[in-house]
């Protein structure tokens, strides 16, 4: 019996997302196509996801080199109707895991069960499965009541229209022999390495001439660190877990109190809380400065557009190169005073390419450049933008589609930093809402969920950061409060922290 317990994160429009699987199935050539193909049209749909990419592969059946229809994706490319389509997918959640999708579906039938009553009775001794996290639980709830499995009633789960058909093949499972018969499935095969982010096929975006040079310059590249639990943009912090823990400090807050939900009262305290630890301990590590790759004012005036090109360059070196921040510093001053940057800008084959030149920073600064000259006005669009979250639609708009997400958020900082632009709400979407903050935001209850599959999610999770933190720079501070109070899901502190929190509900 197949056991998965991680399901793709479905965003607000749950049934939508849902169908889109039937429209990448459709798509996709019988005899098969190349995996960098199939990954860009997952990503273009918002079903990809680079910190799990495992996971939509998986629901699909898919992976290797050339990417072949699944049966699963066959009989769904052949459904007629979207309520055809749906079908096929709830059959797919009950085949991914029918000792989950059964013992819930049970649970149902008895009575109505709120989500969170569903939770603590898969984390019981009496589930003898494996237990999802509780964000993929939510996902796989999500899924099914976008399917018509189920359906909310206040806020609980009943029965929805589609939950019939199931019933008699659910009633044949036997519970025993679904146990006794573990019949895992095969792991997808990844064939990429590196980030999942950097782009699909260079080639595609870097004019010949630079295509030609990456080979020459990839000998002379250093080799990438060794591997970490920590993003590159979060190493610094791998001491924080040594730190002094913010647990211990104060009275543990009844689970009464938050039971039914996380009221403003409620934030609040944890937000005063986290400000009282954040107070006594270090302070944050060096951010980057405009200095630190040549920004200055007199630039923006000069040529605004060159400034967010060599910005959004930065940015991708800051998140997509395997190195520390002088690594970052060094390789983007490597660019600038070999005039790759200013020659790429331009739409120019750069000369000569020294050996300090980094190949996956040239690759970067190509993919960037492409993207730019699509929005020759972007500086102009920015500056005529009333408030920090229209200047990140801007942003979104220009640079996002697959290249840039985190980084739009640190590309606004680093505008504001240099004066360029002032809006009164850009502290909320400067910090960064990477994994490790979105994680720690949802646990604490300031967020409803950890996925961010497009724009406005990353924006609400931003602006939760600041709330949540209280102060600058909020992603820097929930990221060190995590690590330093050991947060987790299945957390092991859950019975003695004192903070309001998902963990100590389950």
């Amino acid at each position: 019996m197949p056991q998965v317990i991680e399901f793709p994160a479905l965003g607000v429009e749950a049934r939508a997302t849902l169908l889109l699987l039937a429209k990448v199935a459709r798509e996709t050539p019988p005899a098969g196509e190349p995996f960098g193909a199939f990954r860009s049209r997952l990503r273009a749909v918002k079903l990809w996801d680079r910190e799990r990419p495992a996971v939509p592969l998986r629901v699909l059946g898919v992976g290797g080199a050339t990417v072949v229809p699944s049966a699963f994706m066959q009989t769904l490319a052949a459904a007629k109707t979207d309520d055809d389509a749906l079908d096929v997918i709830a059959d797919r959640l009950l085949e991914l895991n029918p000792f989950l999708f059964k013992s819930v579906f049970d649970l149902v039938e008895q009575r109505a069960h709120g989500k969170d009553e569903i939770s603590k009775y898969l984390q019981s001794f009496a589930y003898r499965g494996k237990p999802p996290s509780r964000p993929d639980l939510e996902s796989f709830f999500l899924a099914l009541i976008a399917a018509g499995v189920y359906r909310v009633l206040g806020i609980a789960l009943v029965h929805g229209p589609r939950a019939d058909r199931l019933k008699a093949t659910i009633a044949g499972l036997d519970v025993d022999e679904l146990l006794e018969n573990p019949t895992p499935f095969a792991e997808p095969v990844i064939p990429i390495a590196g980030d999942e982010e950097a782009g699909d096929a260079p080639a595609a975006v870097i004019d010949a001439g630079t295509a030609a040079t990456l080979s020459a310059v990839a000998a002379a590249s250093p080799e990438p660190p060794a591997s970490s639990p920590l993003p590159p943009f979060l190493r610094h912090l791998a001491g924080a877990a040594g730190a002094r823990s913010p647990r211990g400090r104060d009275r543990v807050t009844p689970v009464s109190r938050f039971a039914a939900g996380f009221s403003d009262e409620i934030l609040e305290e944890t937000t005063t809380r986290m400000g009282a630890w954040w107070k006594e301990t270090p302070g944050a590590s060096p951010l980057y400065t405009p200095a630190d790759f040549g920004f200055d004012p007199e630039t923006w005036v000069e040529g605004a557009d060159e400034v967010i090109y060599r910005i959004a360059v930065a940015a991708a070196l800051v998140f997509r190169l395997e190195t520390d921040r002088d690594g970052v510093i060094r390789a983007y001053r490597a660019l600038d005073q070999a005039k790759v940057l200013g020659d790429l800008y331009h739409g120019t084959v750069p000369e000569s390419l020294p050996a300090q030149v980094d190949a996956r920073a040239l690759m970067l600064a190509s993919l960037a450049a492409r993207r730019c000259a699509e929005t020759p006005e972007l500086a102009s669009s920015i500056e005529q933008q009333k408030t920090a979250a229209e200047a990140f639609a801007a942003l979104d708009a220009a640079l996002g589609r697959g290249l840039f997400r985190i980084e739009l958020h640190w590309m606004l900082g680093m505008l504001g930093q240099l004066g360029v632009i002032r809006f009164d709400d850009l502290g909320e979407l400067a910090s960064l809402p990477h994994r490790l903050v979105r994680d720690t935001l949802f646990r604490l209850g300031f967020l409803a969920t950890p996925y961010a599959s497009d724009g406005a999610a990353l924006v609400a999770a931003a602006r939760a950061a600041r709330r949540a933190a209280g102060a600058d720079p909020a992603d820097e501070i929930l990221s060190r409060f995590a690590l330093a109070a050991g947060c987790a899901y299945d957390c092991p502190n859950r019975r003695t922290c004192e903070y309001p929190c998902r963990e100590r509900l389950e």
